[in-house]
Formats: C-alpha cells, sequence, structure tokens
C-alpha cells in the first residue's frame, strides 16, 4: 500500500512539474531575405521546481530533441535554427535544432517529454485574432501572461524589446532568455517601399492617428522629406533625416487631417515624389478631386474608397436615376465624379448647379462616387467647363465631360427600358462604347443622323481588376461637317525637346491643347490662349507624348520628347 501511494506521489510530482512548462515566444518570420536565421522557440518554467528537459522534443515544427538540460524554476531554454545568428544578435547562447524551419504562416509547435506524453502545444498563426507583425516585420510573437491558454490568440503580442539590429530595413525585436517585454506599439497602417527612383505605392491614404512606415532596403541614398520647410502647405510635418543608404526605416504618425506631399531629395529631379493624405474618421476632409481620382495603378481601385470628404463643382448634364441620385459634379478643371443615392434628398438636380457636397466615396464595378450626406447649392446657372475632346474613353477623363467627333457607327444595341449602346469608331480608328440612358430623352433616330457627342467619362466593369467597361455616358449628339487637320508648320512648338514649360504659337486661335501619353491617356488638359499658349510640363515623367491642339480652324496635332 505505501508502494502505491509513493509511486502516485511521484507520478504527480512529474505530472506537476510537467504541466509548468510552457511555450512562451516563437520568432517564426524574421525579416531576413531567403533562408532565416533567427527563427527560435522559447520554453518557460513557470513553477517553483527545477525540471529535467533531457530527451524533451519538438514535434512537427521542426526536428529537435533538447540535450541534457535542468530548467530552474522561472528560467528560460531557447531552441533555435542558427545558434550562431542568436549570439550575434541577441548575445545569448542557444541550442540549435538539427532540422525544419517554421511556418511563416503558422503552424502547430508540439513539445512532448522523453517518454513522449504531450507537456504543450501552441498553433499560431498571422491572421486574427493573432497578431500579424511577427511576420517579417521585425518583433517576435510574445505571451502575455503564463498563466493565459497560449492557443489563444488574443493572449500573445508583437515584442516592443528592439534590437537596433535593422534587417530589410524592419528592426528585429524579441526577448529570447529573458522575460517578456509589455508588447510593442501598433504596427504602420501602411508601408512604402523606396523602390529604385521611386516610391512604391507613391499616393496612401489614412486615419489619423496612423502611422506610416518607408523601407529602404537597397542600397540607394534616399530619404522622406515632407517638412514643412520643403512644402509649407503640409498639414504634418515629417522628415526621415539626411538621405542614407539602406537598410532603414522611418515611421510616422499623422495627426491632421489633408494631403501631405514629400520627396526624395536626391531623386526628387527624377521624379520621386509621393504623397499622404490623412483623413478625420468622424469630419468630412477635402481632397482636390483630380486627387480622389486616383486608383492603385494596377488594379483600377480608387484609393480613397470609404472615405469621408467634401467635394465642390458644378452639376453637368441630368439625374440618371429619378427615383435617387446619379448625376456628375465637375470641378473648373474639368475632373468630375458621380454622385450616387439609390434613395432621393431634398436637392432637385440642375444642370449649372454649383453644390458642395459632404459624403463617402465609394466605388462601384470601377466608378469612382460619392455617397452624399448632405447637397447645398452654393449658386445657380454656372457655365459648363468646355468638353475635352477625346480618341478613346480612359481613366483619366473617368468623370470628365468629354467629347467625340467624326465618328462612324458600327451598331446600336437596344438595352430593353434603359436605353442603347451605341458602338462607334472614331477617327483615329478607337473603338468607343457610348451609353445612351433612356432619362437623357435621346432618341435612335438622333443617333443615327449624328457624327459627334458629349457626355461624360464614365466605367461600369463588373469583375475585378476593374481595368475596363470605360463608357461616354451621351448628353447630346449632334452632327458636324469635318473637321480639318492642320498640318504640323501650322503652330510653332519650342523648345523640342522641353523640360518645364512648352510654348504654341500660330496665326489662328487655340481653345484647347492636351498632352496625351503614346498610350493615349490624357495627361494634361490646359485652355487655350488666343494665339500663344503655355502649357506647365514639368511634373510629367521623361517620354515621348502626343500634343493636341483645338483652333478655331481645325485640329492639330503633334509630337514633344520631354527630358529630366
Amino acid at each position: 500500500m505505501r508502494h502505491i501511494f509513493y509511486t502516485l506521489l511521484l507520478t504527480l510530482l512529474a505530472f506537476e512539474a510537467q504541466s509548468q512548462i510552457v511555450i512562451n515566444e516563437i520568432s517564426y518570420n524574421p525579416p531576413e531575405s531567403g533562408n532565416d536565421s533567427l527563427e527560435y522557440i522559447e520554453i518557460y518554467n513557470a513553477g517553483n521546481q527545477p525540471v529535467d528537459l533531457t530527451g524533451y522534443h519538438i514535434d512537427g515544427a521542426v526536428e529537435d530533441t533538447f540535450p541534457t538540460v535542468q530548467l530552474a524554476a522561472g528560467g528560460y531554454f531557447v531552441t533555435a535554427i542558427n545558434a550562431g545568428a542568436m549570439q550575434s544578435v541577441f548575445g545569448i547562447t542557444t541550442h540549435q535544432w538539427s532540422g525544419g524551419a517554421l511556418n511563416n504562416t503558422g503552424e502547430s509547435i508540439i513539445l512532448l517529454d522523453a517518454n513522449g506524453d504531450l507537456v504543450d502545444s501552441v498553433r499560431y498563426a498571422d491572421t486574427d485574432p493573432w497578431t500579424s507583425e511577427p511576420d517579417g516585420n521585425g518583433p517576435s510573437l510574445e505571451l502575455i501572461d503564463v498563466a493565459l491558454d497560449n492557443n489563444d490568440g488574443t493572449n500573445w503580442q508583437f515584442s516592443g524589446a528592439g534590437t537596433g539590429v535593422v534587417i530589410n530595413g524592419n528592426e528585429v525585436a524579441g526577448t529570447p532568455g529573458a522575460a517578456n517585454s509589455s508588447g510593442g506599439s501598433s504596427g504602420p497602417a501602411v508601408t512604402v517601399n523606396l523602390a529604385d527612383l521611386s516610391f512604391e505605392p507613391p499616393h496612401v491614404v489614412v486615419a489619423i492617428g496612423d502611422s506610416v512606415r518607408w523601407v529602404n532596403a537597397g542600397d540607394q541614398f534616399h530619404n522622406v522629406n515632407g517638412s514643412k520647410n520643403t512644402y509649407p502647405d503640409n498639414p504634418d510635418d515629417f522628415l526621415s533625416g539626411a538621405p542614407e543608404v539602406g537598410p532603414w526605416q522611418f515611421d510616422f504618425e499623422f495627426t491632421n487631417p489633408g494631403l501631405n506631399n514629400y520627396q526624395c531629395d536626391p531623386h526628387v529631379f527624377q521624379g520621386m515624389r509621393g504623397t499622404v493624405s490623412v483623413y478625420d474618421p468622424n469630419s468630412y476632409t477635402e481632397f482636390p478631386l483630380q486627387h480622389l481620382r486616383l486608383t492603385d495603378g494596377v488594379n483600377g481601385q480608387h484609393i480613397f474608397d470609404g472615405v469621408p470628404t467634401t467635394i465642390t463643382g458644378t452639376v453637368h448634364g441630368i439625374n440618371f436615376q429619378p427615383t435617387g441620385y446619379s448625376f456628375y459634379v465637375i470641378d473648373d478643371n474639368n475632373v468630375g465624379i458621380n454622385v450616387f443615392s439609390f434613395d432621393p434628398g431634398a436637392y432637385v438636380v440642375n444642370e449649372g448647379d454649383e453644390v458642395i457636397i459632404n459624403g463617402v466615396i465609394d466605388q462601384f464595378n470601377g466608378l469612382l462616387e460619392i455617397i452624399p450626406d448632405e447637397i447645398t447649392v452654393l449658386s445657380t446657372n454656372n457655365p459648363l467647363v468646355s468638353p475635352t475632346l477625346i480618341d478613346r474613353v480612359t481613366e483619366s477623363v473617368e468623370g470628365s465631360h468629354i467629347a467625340l467627333s467624326l465618328f462612324t457607327i458600327d451598331s446600336i444595341v437596344a438595352t430593353g427600358a434603359t436605353g442603347f449602346n451605341v458602338y462607334v469608331t472614331g477617327e483615329q480608328g478607337d473603338k468607343v462604347l457610348i451609353r445612351v440612358d433612356s432619362d437623357s430623352g435621346i432618341s435612335e433616330k438622333q443617333i443615327q443622323n449624328s457624327n459627334a457627342v458629349r457626355g461624360i467619362g464614365t466605367q461600369f466593369d463588373n469583375s475585378f481588376p476593374f481595368t475596363g467597361g470605360y463608357q461616354l455616358l451621351a448628353l447630346e449628339f449632334t452632327f458636324i461637317q469635318g473637321v480639318p487637320t492642320l498640318d504640323e508648320s501650322s503652330i510653332l512648338m519650342s523648345p523640342n525637346p522641353v523640360k518645364d514649360e512648352l510654348t504654341l504659337k500660330t496665326d489662328f486661335s487655340i481653345s484647347d491643347v492636351g498632352l496625351y501619353s503614346m498610350q493615349g491617356v490624357q495627361v494634361v488638359s490646359a485652355k487655350g490662349q488666343g494665339q500663344e499658349s503655355t502649357i506647365d510640363v514639368s511634373s510629367l515623367p521623361a517620354g515621348v507624348y502626343v500634343v493636341h491642339a483645338v483652333t478655331n480652324v481645325g485640329i492639330w496635332k503633334s509630337r514633344v520628347l520631354i527630358f529630366r
């Protein structure tokens, strides 16, 4: 009987000693490229008795059997993928596991004793409720309290114990072999990479209180200069310091709403500029309409989607949704936006009204919209901006007042009670879809007897990415006699090549000037200035562009080379 009692007592003591061993810290994706050398797992003795870890082993995640080691009460045992790297960065001696590596997206770490019995296990992840900051951004994953369930992601934090060692622009942080930190501060809302001679992405949108992180992982001299000395109108004042080669990172928390411009000083003349737009989620922050129209440049995704903002402009055209709102407001620079709501408000849409709208930016099938909360009329009977003459509809004229002339109709397709789709070929051979809404009052006969149209650039792309579906939403069809094309010698353009300012001189009257990329995207739109017009091209990247000029006797086109 006494023998049985002692056996049970020893078993209970062994179980108690075993249960006080806790997986306490994990570094599963340090900020290294290629093979990670700073992965580690920390074991903690949370009890008041030493524990013999000899023969303990990890199953699943990595291949590891512990050596002969007595882990004191309150002591730490660290096993790592590369003991030499741990000594170099953290200054500690660790055990080195024999094979394998930790998964960057999460997996189970199972700790067994020498008999193969379960001691502790953790299934970590890099998604909610687990913090994602340890996934390549520098810090390790730390258990907040050893008394908590270490399989609950809310009981873990990312380490705030910086080492001063920066790898790929991120500081390594962790406490292997020591007490866990009190946690790190929230990570950046956006990370901008300084890649070659550009900021990627160049334009970001954050809320008040968010941080942006810039990372220079390369060997070029870069800095981030958004100081008020350089940009006096910036709401915030930020500067990373003098230009330095990488790796380094710079974090800044934005506290004031508005548009911030910034640059890399050594490469500003190579076009290395960016913006940070900061909005107040509890109010309406005003941004230029041209800026609100920015997309991610890849998928046609508008970067201001969901942002509460204020816009001001003049109503062009009609309300295309009488049961609610769908009308266009355009500013003096011919940049516009669709105002959309399923429910009608007190405002009655009238072309020529100058209005101020408080609302939230939205995107529907690629089309930029604002969902109005308030619409206030500032004045009435205002003139419309002159339509921009286009060859095809692109993202650059979405929401703008545009015109297409001398087209030939390929087909007219009725879309039931909603109107018509008119497929045409432009003067330059481009295919254009003209959308005729039934609310416009335009008849099929008017369409058939026309070769010119005025309307709004719009988009309907019902699948991601939103890079197609561009249309001209018709306001008016007309018929015009052939517009002559002027000889290239009719206008003197100088200088060519040009760096900052382009001048056009002619005996005719110039009404509109546009610069287009070789892909047909309009990058500059300007009103003519009589017989001599100047165009500022200082902000455009180097390259070849097509210049369009509309005169009182015809249309003139030529090419210009911009150099930097």
